[in-house]
């Protein structure tokens, strides 16, 4: 259920009245209303008021904001951990950990789910989907499969067949180039997530990165912040258009080549003259950007072979 506003959430859930409500982390996203991390907290457990009594709540184990829920309307969250060496302590009251991580690029992640309590259990899983948030997201499936009475096997069977659609994460290998479609939005978190698969490609890593909507005051610096980050996970080149997204060139710059266009049509000139075979192209704004003109045109490129080889 996605929201923006306070009161939105509340609605939603009075119509879906949930027997499970996952919250899978509180990040930076629409502040323009929500203000900070501790209103987006509030607005989502809103949810929680119209939650079955007998009903479950999965939580993430790494997020200091979930960490203060201790019981909704009687019923006690169902936590997940990830040992990511985020956070210097590893967790031993949640019912389902990763741990032994392993990046594969863009053939997805390794690690190992332990399952605790009476049917303790250890599954080495792969799941072809990647990034590290996918083992979180991995992990709050993994509660919400024992919640419906999956067995360990069946889960972990899932999580290995696991894919994407359209705008999220989604990979398309095509005409010797490899395009990362992550254009359905954006906030500075999936960002962040997203330049990691990114950073763990072969080949020239590119980013073409767009405006993230309804930040609130510290939009400008937010943008700057995803520039230097981007820049730090050695990417070779960054795209923009937007508004904001000057600020993510201005951060970018000058560890990283990154320049910002007028519109979508000068930034496509440029970036189809730029790629050749063996390039991975992230393509990654908020939806209103409409930045899947932008993957549709990488398609076609490939697919021509009108780029250089």
């Amino acid at each position: 259920m996605g929201i923006s506003d306070f009161g939105e959430m509340h609605r939603l859930a009075k119509m879906a009245r949930p027997d499970i409500c996952v919250m899978t982390n509180i990040g930076q996203c629409h502040l323009e209303n929500l203000i900070d991390r501790d209103g987006v907290l509030c607005a989502k457990s809103e949810m929680f008021d119209y939650l079955r009594p007998d009903g479950v709540i999965v939580l993430n184990g790494n997020d200091d904001k979930l960490d203060t829920i201790e019981e909704k309307n009687g019923v006690r969250p169902v936590r997940y951990f990830v040992e990511d060496g985020t956070v210097p302590t590893p967790r031993h009251d949640c019912f389902v950990t990763a741990d032994s991580i392993v990046n594969h690029g863009v053939k997805g992640m390794g690690a190992v789910l332990h399952f605790h309590g009476e049917d303790a259990e250890d599954c080495p899983v792969c799941e072809p989907v990647p990034g590290l948030h996918n083992i979180y997201n991995a992990c709050a499936a993994a509660c919400v499969g024992d919640a419906l009475g999956l067995s360990h096997a069946e889960i972990c069977a899932g999580i290995a067949h696991a894919g994407t659609i359209e705008g999220r994460t989604n990979l398309i290998e095509t005409g010797g180039i490899v395009i990362i479609d992550d254009c359905y939005n954006a906030n500075p978190v999936s960002m962040r997530a997203s330049l990691d698969v990114l950073a763990h490609t072969e080949g020239r890593r590119i980013a073409v990165l767009g405006d993230m909507g309804e930040l609130g005051q510290d939009e400008r610096a937010l943008h700057r912040a995803v520039g230097a980050y981007a820049a730090g996970k050695g990417i070779d080149r960054i795209f923009c258009t937007g508004t904001l997204s000057e600020e993510i060139v201005n951060g970018a710059k000058p560890a990283c080549a990154a320049e910002h266009f007028d519109d979508v049509d000068a930034l496509l000139a440029s970036l189809l003259s730029y790629i050749k075979k063996g390039d991975a192209i992230l393509v990654k704004a908020s939806h209103f950007m409409k930045y899947s003109v932008i993957v549709a045109a990488l398609q076609k490129a490939a697919e021509d072979r009108s780029f250089n080889m």
